[in-house]
């Protein structure tokens, strides 16, 4: 084993941890950086997941940033305030511990005082890991125990429920959210469909219990309720955590509740009736839609939905007409949105005119694509400026904290006056390397190389020439692997068009992303691969030739053009990936 110099920091808390057990962020990094300097070693890098649980570690931002380095061989320890920091799941920390002996990186947990540097010490934390894992699996089997026999009794086990407020756990009756209920009972019995409902409720300016709009779903869901009946229903899904809605249990918990109900046995019984003599499947059209889920409402920016509708000539004949509408209108009503419809046919056909054309504009087509390098640069600089003004902040705030203790030692700071500073210093700092840490995640998952325009422009012909030959079914998909979005245009007393559309490239991993799965699509099976075989050599031979031309665009990540949130904040989904801005035309 290594001596150590230097060492990472890792610290995590979930919300409840906080809330609960006090387990914040500011007093675990506080605790480990005077550990670190009792033995003198130099903090690499401090790395935090806030707010975060720890059942598993893909979603751990951090924690694959700590991976990383772990490979990088950037630090010879690894200090954590808790060995349940570093995962509460006893095959994540194994993987973890493994990981870490594999690149020779101790593991030091502050609060159990042992390390991995011993075979007694790898028995230690195994052990621990075991046993926190053990504590969490019965604290959970404990509650679910506890939650199963409340509804039994006929309790509610908590959360909102339109229609009821809840007082210490018990269900009791908002009179006004009630009248609703029973309007919406009402109209269903009396014949009126789910969209005419919510259409009525929102044009009358009820809302929801979150003041929204009610929509077709939320209208099923009250209808389907058995709580407005007096009734709880409980385990109707097991393990929600890991099965979903494949978790599907078929003897769910249904007894009377203690709860008073909101609508009468009768009135229940007509409209379970009549929900289950309905066919809820809406008919599909033997022509996919192929823009659902990427044309955006030029009004709300909800997603598009497919419409029909069907005109009788007078001679009996019939027509039918496809169309997009607002998905807010479609599932809200007026109130909500109008339907902003444009003809299916014509917005398909322009976006596949818009890319051919802009493939034929060279002069368009190197311009965007030199302003995405461009962009992606000054993106890449704006994040170090960032990350510099923050380490100029933290070092001026250790200086502060280093001038109050210096005025307290002489006794000319009073002790309340100095703990009220110090508490305020620290509450900045934690701020600060919040931001730092997040700057630090896109920096890490950046890489700024330059686009080849060639390569581009080689998987956009080669995306046209495919398309155009492909049924259907099979267009849909391709559009939705290379488009991210495109916008309606909504001109006064003209006819609604295609405004803008948006190209979504992520090369972020082989055989993974989406942009990867385009290219296997289009060169698989549509040509021969011998016209490449002369292209970029592969490390490894089981790379298709076809697939070796774009490997220099791999792990390349993209920033939007004009990014409108603080750096900081972008999302990560934002930095996997480029949306490139079709010219209105």
């Amino acid at each position: 084993m290594n001596e150590i110099k230097s060492v990472a920091i890792y610290c995590r808390v979930s919300t409840e941890e906080q809330a609960s057990e006090g387990y914040s962020i500011s007093a675990q990094l506080q605790t480990l950086r005077q550990y670190a300097a009792l033995y003198g070693w130099q903090i690499s890098g401090e790395f935090v997941d806030e707010g975060i649980s720890g059942k598993d570690i893909k979603g751990r931002p951090a924690m694959q940033r700590l991976i990383a380095d772990v490979e990088k061989g950037n630090f010879q320890a690894i200090l954590v305030w808790k060995i349940s920091r570093l995962s509460r799941n006893m095959l994540d920390t194994l993987v973890l511990l493994d990981k870490f002996e594999e690149y020779d990186v101790k593991f030091i947990s502050y609060s159990e005082n042992f390390d991995t540097s011993s075979p007694i010490g790898k028995l230690v934390v195994q052990l621990m890991a075991s046993i926190a894992e053990m504590e969490r699996n019965t604290l959970s089997e404990n509650v679910k125990l506890g939650m199963k026999q409340r509804a039994l009794e006929g309790s509610w086990n908590g959360g909102e429920v339109f229609g009821y407020d809840t007082d210490e756990k018990e269900l009791v009756i908002n009179q006004k959210e009630a009248n609703i209920v029973r309007l919406i009972y009402q109209l269903y019995a009396e014949g009126k469909g789910l969209k005419a409902i919510a259409n009525h409720l929102n044009k009358a300016g009820y809302k929801t219990k979150r003041n929204r709009y009610f929509s077709i779903n939320g209208v099923a869901t009250i209808l389907d309720n058995v709580i407005y009946n007096g009734k709880i229903s409980w385990l109707k899904v097991e393990n929600w955590d890991t099965k979903r809605r494949r978790g599907k249990n078929p003897n769910p918990i249904l007894v009377e509740g203690q709860h008073e109900a909101i609508i009468s046995d009768e009135l229940w019984s007509i409209v379970q009736t009549r929900r289950k003599s309905r066919s809820f499947k809406q008919k599909q059209s033997n022509e996919p839609f192929l823009l659902s889920g990427l044309l955006r409402c030029p009004d709300c920016g909800q997603g598009m939905t497919p419409s029909n509708s069907t005109h009788t000539r007078k001679d009996g004949t019939k027509l039918k007409y496809r169309y997009y509408a607002c998905g807010n209108f479609h599932n809200k009503g007026s109130s909500a949105c109008k339907a902003n419809l444009i003809k299916a046919y014509e917005a398909e056909h322009t976006v596949i005119q818009r890319i051919d054309s802009f493939l034929a504009n060279k002069d368009v087509f190197s311009r965007i694509l030199k302003e995405i390098n461009s962009k992606s640069t000054e993106f890449l600089n704006q994040l170090t400026k960032e990350l510099q003004s923050i380490d100029k902040l933290l070092i001026e705030l250790l200086e502060l904290q280093d001038r109050y203790l210096e005025a307290f030692e002489q006794k000319t700071f009073p002790i309340a006056v100095l703990q009220e500073r110090l508490q305020k210093v620290t509450n900045e700092k934690a701020e600060l390397e919040q931001k730092k840490n997040d700057i630090l995640m896109q920096l890490d998952s950046y890489d700024s190389k330059f686009i080849p325009p060639e390569l581009i422009q080689m998987l956009l012909e080669q995306f046209s020439a495919v398309y155009k030959k492909a049924p259907r079914e099979r267009q849909k998909y391709l559009l939705h692997l290379l488009l991210h979005r495109i916008t309606i245009a909504n001109r006064s007393g003209q006819p609604r068009m295609v405004e803008r559309v948006e190209l979504d490239f992520d090369f972020t991993e082989v055989n993974v992303s989406k942009t990867f799965t385009l290219i296997h699509m289009l060169y698989r099976e549509t040509q021969s691969e011998d016209r490449y075989s002369q292209s970029i050599p592969a490390p490894d031979k089981k790379i298709p030739p076809y697939l070796q031309l774009f490997l220099p665009l791999l792990m390349v990540r993209f920033t939007p053009i004009n990014p409108k949130q603080p750096l900081y904040e972008l999302p990560i989904n934002l930095l996997n990936s480029s949306s490139t801005i079709w010219p209105d035309c």
